[in-house]
């Protein structure tokens, strides 16, 4: 039998035509029947036409080997319908989603169009127009039009309260975990307009727009970094007055007897400390040392009063020790902590503002009530100074954090834990803004906008969801981690012989992790046409 072979070389790579014969003692031994020199010596289309001259004169058709090639005839991602799809059924939003289909007898599918929008929140944040020419890229969802992606939105909106309450109550059956802690804090999403109608107004924007209006967003999470609530208000809406609202909803909706709210200083103040008390909570705030006594501010600035204590950072997993310091104040307890670490922050970051100052005060006609912010005060029409004064006070509490609570049960060292697990609020709103990109929004209308910011909730519940399985089965992924292993689960749909297949393209081991991590069994390989829906 004759072959070919190729043969590599120092000096390049030899093709030659070999035949295997058997000697007179029957051993196996090869011959050489013609050369074909080097294969750099050859331009690919020769070589190309050679072997499809071969090919011919061993009585093949070019045409029949053209048609028994594999053919691509579309590629897919899988992954993010068939993730998305899953976690919805954990939380049982899928059924409720086919509820809201049935009982309103709507004319698309609600479960399969908040699949898509939340595949591509996962996926690709963009508007709901690109969502709609974008649902071609994905396998596994059923066609919706435009107009019905915004009435899903509409529906979302009409359906808030429930899906709330449906995601407080199924979060508390999967972490089997009594609400005894929750952690509340307030940011704004701004929109691509300067128009203002009474719920979008201009206001004190978190994301430092200027002349973009804005409205308020409340967030109620666990120690889990599992929702609890949300709530959405004005632009102008001062933060510290949305706590109490808040709470009296928190306990309205969800009849929770006894909690401990743990917020920052901007909820500190003399309206939210009686609702607490009034509703039977507890709490645990930052103080503001500014608006304590003078008294009581020079005994908490008193390292000599303090003691050493040595906690475990919950960010880096390390032990760190603090000094610290109790006192009783107008009825709630003071703790303040000193950290030397935190000194050095503080300075720096007040130099930086110093620093900012000075290019304020060359150029004050861009100061308009960011003053204050950068330690100058006004000394007449667009004429500024450092206030001096101020920045010696401020060096006075480098590294000093107080913290409030009229909490009698807990340790120092449980009360200090617990409001350092506020970088979870922070984390959460990095998560709405950054990754799932609930801002800038385009939508004018109260009902789309509140539509999509529930849509946005309900992908950052099951985003954190699955990470917190991921972490339970010792196999972390970051957000972004996530969204890249996602990307990778892709279909072909290919033709071979007339016939339709779809190709799964490799599994990476990341991928597998997410399908483990929620019980998502890998599909074949090799799917017929007809078979697609049973895996997908």
């Amino acid at each position: 039998m004759a072959f070919l072979r190729k043969e590599r070389k120092d000096t390049g790579t030899y093709i030659r035509i070999v035949q295997s014969y058997r000697d007179e003692h029957g051993k196996s031994r090869h011959r050489t029947l013609y050369n074909l020199g080097k294969v750099e010596d050859y331009e690919p289309a020769a070589l190309k036409k050679i072997g499809q001259t071969l090919f011919e004169l061993g009585g093949g058709s070019l045409d029949e080997l053209e048609q028994k090639l594999l053919h691509e005839i579309g590629r897919f991602y899988y992954g993010f319908p068939m993730v998305v799809r899953k976690l919805l059924n954990i939380y049982f939003l899928d059924t409720f989603l086919n509820h809201i289909t049935l009982n309103k007898g709507l004319s698309f599918n609600m479960l399969e169009s908040v699949i898509l929008l939340i595949s591509e929140r996962l996926h690709d944040p963009v508007s709901k127009l690109s969502n709609y020419k974008n649902q071609s890229d994905y396998i596994g969802i059923e066609q919706i039009e435009l107009h019905q992606i915004y009435r899903a939105l509409d529906y979302l909106y009409e359906n808030q309260e429930p899906i709330k309450k449906l995601i407080y109550s199924k979060g508390r059956n999967l972490f089997n975990q009594k609400l005894d802690v929750v952690f509340y804090d307030v940011t704004t999403f701004y929109f691509d307009s300067d128009k203002e109608d009474g719920f979008r107004q201009k206001g004190f924007g978190k994301d430092g727009k200027i002349g973009n209006t804005i409205v308020t967003f409340g967030l109620l999470i666990d120690q889990y970094k599992q929702p609890v609530g949300y709530e959405v208000y004005r632009g102008k809406q001062y933060e510290g007055h949305t706590f109490t609202d808040a709470l009296g909803r928190l306990k309205e909706k969800y009849q929770i007897e006894k909690v401990i709210c743990v917020a920052d200083t901007g909820m500190m103040n003399q309206d939210n400390i009686l609702e607490i008390g009034e509703n039977g909570y507890e709490f645990i705030f930052g103080e503001r040392f500014k608006n304590l006594e003078q008294g009581i501010q020079n005994e908490i600035l008193n390292k000599e009063n303090y003691q050493r204590l040595t906690i475990d950072d919950t960010e880096s997993n390390d032990k760190i020790e603090i000094q610290y310091y109790v006192t009783g104040y107008k009825k709630r307890k003071l703790i303040t902590t000193f950290s030397a670490k935190r000194a050095a922050k503080d300075k720096a970051e007040r130099e930086e503002k110093i620093k900012k100052a000075q290019v304020f005060l060359n150029n004050p006609s861009v100061l308009t009530k960011k003053a204050k912010t950068y330690f100058l005060k006004k000394e007449g029409k667009d004429q500024y100074s450092l206030d001096l004064e101020k920045i010696k006070k401020s060096e006075r509490f480098d590294g000093f954090l107080c913290i409030a609570t009229n909490n009698r049960n807990l340790s120092v060292q449980e009360i200090i834990q617990a409001y350092k697990q506020l970088y979870k609020v922070e984390h959460s709103f990095r998560s709405f803004k950054s990754f799932l990109e609930t801002r800038p929004m385009f939508h004018w209308t109260e009902a789309r906008i509140l539509g999509h910011l529930s849509l946005c909730y309900i992908s950052f519940t099951l985003l954190n969801y699955l990470q917190l399985q991921l972490k339970k089965q010792a196999t972390p992924q970051s957000e972004n981690q996530i969204r890249k292993n996602l990307i990778k689960m892709q279909m072909s749909h290919v033709m071979q012989n007339g016939k339709e297949y779809y190709l799964r393209s490799k599994t990476e081991q990341g991928a597998k992790q997410i399908m483990n991590s929620i019980n998502i069994k890998e599909i074949p390989d090799f799917i017929p046409q007809r078979a697609i829906n049973q895996y997908l």
